[in-house]
Formats: C-alpha cells, sequence, structure tokens
C-alpha cells in the first residue's frame, strides 16, 4: 500500500512539473517574440519624444526576462511597445 502511494505522490510531482515547464516554455517565447517588435519599434521611432523612456522600458524587459521572469519581462516590452504608439 505505501508503494502505490509513493507513486502516486511521484505522479502527481511529475505531472505538475510538466505542466509548469511548457508554461514557462510560452512565456518565454512571449518574450522573445515581444522584444523583437520592441526593437523594430524603436529603429523606426527614434524620433519618438517617448524613445529613451522605451528603451528604458526594452532593457528592464531584457534583464526579467534573462533572470527567468518572463510575466515582467512581457510586462516591460508591452510598456515598451505603449511609449512608442505600437499596439
Amino acid at each position: 500500500m505505501r508503494n502505490v502511494y509513493l507513486a502516486a505522490i511521484g505522479l502527481s510531482a511529475m505531472l505538475t512539473m510538466g505542466t509548469s515547464a511548457a508554461s514557462a516554455q510560452d512565456s518565454a517565447s512571449t518574450c522573445v517574440s515581444l522584444a523583437s517588435q520592441v526593437r523594430t519599434a524603436l529603429s523606426s521611432n527614434q524620433q519618438s519624444a517617448n524613445y529613451d523612456a522605451a528603451v528604458k522600458e526594452s532593457h528592464y524587459g531584457r534583464d526579467f526576462c534573462a533572470n527567468a521572469q518572463p510575466k515582467m519581462g512581457s510586462a516591460h516590452y508591452t510598456q515598451a511597445l505603449k511609449l512608442l504608439g505600437v499596439s
């Protein structure tokens, strides 16, 4: 009986880790996509009044994404796009 209990706990842990790994991969791909959009927007909006603030937000986004915090990184990339007037 104990072996069945331990096997159930192990299976539960493996399923949980698999789900979070897939979620992290999706978030990482979101970071990559947003980073590309921000680079394009920055290169085509260099005369924007908010250009410097957008560059700063882009750097924050890069740093958060690089440090395994894709949710925060995506938020900063999104803010950079908003500052540049890109939806």
